[in-house]
């Protein structure tokens, strides 16, 4: 957001510039003046000429006098072409218009970007999408018998369940959780990405947006969901439980639950 903030501000910086560089009404005060048209030099000259005979007569070839006023032929010295920056063209409308629309666009679609890029790639700031360090398997385990719930971890997004590989014959999960007695759940149901509470008379996850069901591992009972929800995997580093936010992993298809749980209670929906 600051970023697509101080792009705006940037753009509309350079738009005001450009129009005080190219419009005339922003001219220095001190600029010289614009030269008369050729036609009107003849009545310059003349009413210099009046002026200056005004008053007293000035002696015969002295200033002032009528001898010495200057003629159209022999311009004198006030008569004097100046110099003259040259004219700058004003654009048109239509080209100014065409222009400010161009930097517009510029300026919305930047900031749109470097926000874009902010969010694909979170990790650089620490949070969803990154590896975090939960705690230690006696820890997270403890939380979750006390409870009879899931851990959740909320930084993660994550559900935290008890996983243990004898429910697990065929070693579906034994990659996912690297060897640690809990597996790290997507709390985000696959069917339209309601976040799935648990519902702690079926000890199921239950999604109250369409209905969908899950077992405590996350693999689909009913309802619309396509799948099982879906992981992260976990590591054992120095005794902590580490999950990797980052590498999502599909949850497994409706005909292949691994673990045989029946609702233990009446549905929460």
């Amino acid at each position: 957001m600051i970023t697509a903030l101080l792009a705006t501000t940037a753009g509309l910086l350079a738009v005001a510039w450009w129009i005080r560089r190219t419009n005339l009404a922003y001219a220095p005060a001190a600029a010289e003046p614009r030269p008369l048209p050729q036609g009107c030099e003849l009545g310059s000259q003349l009413l210099m000429a009046a002026v200056s005979t005004e008053g007293e007569p000035a002696a015969a070839g002295q200033p002032g006098s009528a001898a010495a006023a200057p003629t159209p032929d022999t311009p004198g010295p006030s008569a004097k072409a100046k110099r003259t920056k040259p004219k700058r063209e004003l654009p048109s409308r239509r080209e100014f218009l065409r222009k400010a629309t161009f930097a517009s666009w510029a300026v919305t679609l930047g900031g749109f970007g470097g926000a874009s890029l902010m969010f694909l790639w979170p990790s650089l700031r620490g949070g969803f999408g990154a590896k975090f360090e939960v705690g230690t398997e006696d820890e997270i385990l403890a939380e979750i018998r006390a409870a009879k719930a899931p851990y959740q971890f909320s930084p993660g997004r994550t559900y935290f369940v008890e996983y243990d590989p004898a429910l697990d014959p065929d070693g579906q999960y034994a990659k996912i959780t690297g060897g640690a007695k809990v597996m790290a759940v997507y709390w985000r149901c696959v069917h339209l990405g309601c976040k799935v509470p648990w519902c702690l008379t079926s000890q199921w996850f239950e999604c109250p947006c369409h209905g969908s069901r899950y077992n405590r591992w996350g693999e689909w009972q009913g309802g619309p969901a396509p799948r099982g929800l879906d992981r992260f995997p976990v590591t054992i580093e120095e005794g902590k439980v580490i999950v990797d936010t980052g590498k999502l992993t599909q949850g497994p298809p409706r005909q292949s639950p691994s673990l045989a749980q029946p609702a233990e209670g009446p549905s929460c929906l």
